[in-house]
């Protein structure tokens, strides 16, 4: 893992696409696991009792076809008192776009003309969020809150600069059941690590255009990190005097091959 590390507050807002921004005291650390990879390979702080086990759960949607006003998941953490209650949840099945288990899988997604966000209200402060990122495209925004106030803000400038100078590694999707369809849009899993003493309680997926695009996302893990693994991103993040250029490129390029969904 790269040491280079950046901190949200070196970033900036464009008006047209919100590109990493944060208070400063809300320091967080991107990975990105290797290619192919749907699961995080980080480790977990264990619980402070005679289990010893470890504080981490993961939310796999398998079995949640359909529009959810909320949905409590345990993130089947074996009564490890880690739940989230999702508002708004869009769930569907595996398809090229998304379900990292393959056809018998089903995801999340915000858009697709359906629900444009989500979002996961936890009942204790985190540390960890991770998720299976497929169909990478430029209207996906995701945004970190602890007590109402905005934490952090990543988007897809974020990652797809990194993902497509990482040449074909990333492009397509790897699921054996849908190997190399949607060839060009990125796939990866992102570790999201609150550090310093940071942390959250609430997080918004969000999909801001429209036109049938989807923010698709599956593998939903949180948790109290211990040690943390992939790829970092900081050293992917361009400089603030080229922010806005890359925000009106990722626009004007996800308007031209803005994918077609009909379902």
């Amino acid at each position: 893992m790269h040491n280079i590390r950046f901190s949200p507050a070196t970033l900036l807002f464009s008006a047209a696409l919100l590109i990493g921004a944060a208070p400063a005291n809300a320091a967080f650390v991107v990975t990105y696991e290797a290619p192919g990879v749907t699961n995080t390979t980080a480790t977990f702080k264990p619980r402070e009792d005679a289990s010893g086990k470890a504080i981490v759960g993961v939310e796999r949607f398998n079995t949640l076809p359909g529009i959810y006003d909320t949905y409590v998941s345990d993130f089947g953490n074996g009564g490890l008192d880690i739940s989230g209650t999702y508002s708004n949840l869009n769930v569907i099945a595996a398809d090229q776009y998304g379900g990292a288990d393959g056809t018998n899988d089903h995801y999340a997604v915000a858009g697709l003309n359906t629900t444009n966000s989500y979002s996961i209200d936890f009942n204790k402060p985190l540390t960890y969020f991770g998720f299976w990122l497929s169909a990478l495209d430029a209207g996906n925004q995701l945004n970190f809150y602890l007590e109402d106030q905005l934490v952090y803000n990543f988007s897809a400038a974020n990652v797809s600069s990194l993902l497509s100078s990482s040449g074909s590694n990333y492009k397509g999707n790897p699921v054996t059941d849908f190997r190399n369809q949607n060839s060009g849009e990125p796939y990866a899993f992102l570790n999201f690590y609150a550090t310093d003493g940071a942390s959250f309680d609430r997080i918004v997926f969000d999909q801001t255009s429209s036109n049938g695009a989807g923010y698709e996302s599956d593998n939903h893990t949180v948790g109290i990190w211990q040690t943390q693994s992939g790829t970092e991103l900081g050293n992917a993040v361009p400089e603030p005097a080229t922010l806005l250029l890359l925000a009106s490129g990722l626009l004007a390029g996800g308007a031209c091959r803005r994918r077609s969904r009909q379902r």
